[in-house]
């Protein structure tokens, strides 16, 4: 059987063997220098160094020390010996000293590193990585961003993630507007930014998960936003935060959470948005429908979004709103179809009640184009019969509940 087909894992191409070092803790894919002389000096070149937390882990403190320094000194020999370009490096440990991890990435400065991926504690990036002219992918956990005082910005990002991480808020303006190729942003439990200025010609998709007091966004492209805040903004003058939506008049896809729609409510039902939404196509959102001016806020902003296919509510609570869907039902009725274009419809978390009827009869009645409406988390014969009393404006809708 050799013989006649020889070692087939030897005489696998050349990315394939790379493609499969890059899945390898970094120790065992120099390991697999002994598989045979065709993989000897495989390794020495291989794209992608990934560095794990179990690289290192040990059962005490004193043999934690005695390895990491260990391992410290085995990745000097790695960066000393391989003689390739790097695309992507990869670290998320506890056990590395920042000196070290400055070495390492002093030395993929020089090797036209393309992905990097951080996850350290505490770690304060070095003035060296932010001299690299090749990054296209960067993603940083619990790090400490400061920018140079000669920082050009990188002239080639397209992705940026950042968790935990601390920067001051013009640093951060800068980052961003200085990527000038930059699509994808995401920001996860951030600083607590009074004014979050986000100017990028670029960027396609944008997610958000923290604080701001208020928000800017200058990116013309943008075509998908997730805005998820902790809390709301307790100190924000009633309703500031609706001009901000001027920004996001071209998105496609919105999401956003309970806390950010309780900062829009500020201030009173809105009864008419300042601008349309021209694109947008599908809306994720969380309401209390307890409170019509939040009710309110979403029903506006579903008008105000002409071609609206898709639609899911994450509900909580649910009294006292039928008056607000009662008015857009009057509106329904003369023509004005609400969801002229929806195909889904999409509502969880309820309690059976004559509001939360009464917005579902609205969508069956002002949604000409729907095929179906899901409903989640609900008592379903009450509901079901409830609901097959009414005479649905599309012939196609179905009522799903789970």
């Amino acid at each position: 059987m050799e013989a006649k087909y020889g070692d087939l894992i030897s005489d696998l191409p050349g990315l394939v063997k790379e493609k499969i070092l890059g899945h390898l803790p970094i120790k065992e894919a120099i390991r697999t220098s002994i598989l045979s002389s065709k993989w000897r000096h495989t390794w020495v070149s291989m794209p992608e160094i990934v560095i794990r937390n179990e690289d290192c882990l040990t059962c005490t403190k004193n043999e934690e020390l005695i390895l990491s320094t260990k391992f410290i000194q085995f990745m000097d020999w790695v960066f000393g010996v391989h003689n390739g370009s790097i695309s992507k490096f990869s670290i998320c440990s506890d056990h590395f000293s920042s000196k070290a991890v400055n070495r390492w990435i002093l030395n993929l400065s020089r090797k036209q590193v393309q992905q990097i991926f951080i996850s350290l504690d505490r770690y304060k990036m070095p003035s060296g990585f932010f001299m690299s002219r090749t990054l296209t992918h960067v993603y940083l956990e619990k790090c400490t961003v400061i920018l140079p005082a000669k920082f050009n910005g990188f002239k080639m990002l397209q992705e940026l993630g950042m968790k935990f991480c601390i920067i001051s808020e013009d640093h951060f303006e800068k980052l961003v507007s200085s990527s000038p190729r930059l699509e994808n942003l995401s920001l996860e439990l951030f600083n607590n930014f009074y004014m979050m200025r986000i100017c990028s010609r670029n960027l396609l998709k944008f997610d958000f998960w923290g604080e701001f007091k208020s928000i800017h966004l200058d990116a013309p492209r943008l075509a998908s936003v997730c805005i998820r805040k902790f809390i709301p903004t307790y100190d924000m003058r009633n309703g500031s935060l609706v001009n901000n939506l001027e920004s996001l008049k071209e998105v496609e896809i919105l999401e956003i959470n309970k806390h950010f729609v309780m900062d829009l409510a500020k201030g009173g039902p809105i009864n008419k948005f300042p601008i349309k939404f021209e694109k947008l196509k599908q809306i994720k959102i969380e309401i209390n429908v307890e409170d019509p001016k939040e009710v309110a806020l979403a029903l506006n902003l579903f008008r105000s979004a002409p071609l609206l296919e898709h639609v899911r509510i994450k509900a909580y609570s649910g009294r006292a709103i039928a008056s607000v869907v009662s008015a857009c039902s009057s509106s329904a009725a003369t023509g004005n179809y609400l969801f002229e274009y929806l195909k889904t419809f999409a509502i969880f978390n309820l309690t059976v009640s004559e509001s939360v009827l009464s917005l579902v009869h609205l969508v069956l009645i002002s949604a000409p184009a729907l095929k179906k409406v899901v409903l989640g988390k609900v008592d379903s014969s009450l509901l079901l019969n409830r609901l097959s009393q009414i005479e649905k404006l599309s012939k196609e809708a179905q009522i799903i509940v789970c």
